[in-house]
């Protein structure tokens, strides 16, 4: 069964299992699946992402835009016989049996020229600047945990001896 497809290396993509790119237009619904995409299950807690995207925000419209972004990426993707995304109550997932993700393979991130989320800068959002820089600084090591099935490796992540877990990795 064809699947999504989703660039986030270099200039974004999202293809649509038919082949067609969809049209991502909001900075925030680009840096979202980069957020859930970075995630070892693809599955984040709402109030991360919340924290991540509107943290400069009041609680409530945090909340309200959250809600907006994930109703624009569900209609966006309605037509394909599997939902690329899944919410609950509490949390957000991509559906990662639908899609095949640049950053989940190894070998395409480790040699992808390009740098992961290319151009996406949220103004004032400082708790994803400092994630996405982490993100930017640790996407080798990243792919290859994700590649052993999210198993930890020796690589070093900014600590000394500290050994990448998804967490480390998810800030």
């Amino acid at each position: 069964m064809a699947r999504y497809q989703l660039q986030l290396m270099g200039a974004f993509h999202l293809i649509a299992p038919d082949g067609q790119r969809l049209s991502v237009a909001s900075k925030k619904a680009v840096a979202l699946l980069g957020l859930l995409a970075s995630a070892r299950t693809g599955e984040r807690w709402r109030t991360w992402l919340q924290d991540k995207l509107w943290g400069s925000r009041a609680l409530p419209q945090g909340q309200a835009s959250l809600r907006r972004e994930l109703f624009l990426l569900r209609k966006l993707t309605s037509t394909s016989p599997s939902p690329l995304i899944e919410t609950t109550s509490r949390s957000v997932r991509l559906n990662l049996n639908a899609i095949d993700i640049d950053i989940r393979n190894r070998a395409i991130s480790t040699h992808y020229p390009g740098e992961f989320l290319e151009g996406i800068d949220i103004a004032g959002e400082e708790s994803f600047e400092e994630w996405l820089r982490e993100m930017r600084s640790n996407i080798s090591q990243f792919s290859e945990m994700i590649s052993r099935g999210g198993e930890p490796t020796e690589h070093r992540f900014g600590t000394a001896n500290r050994t990448p877990t998804s967490e480390s990795l998810s800030i």
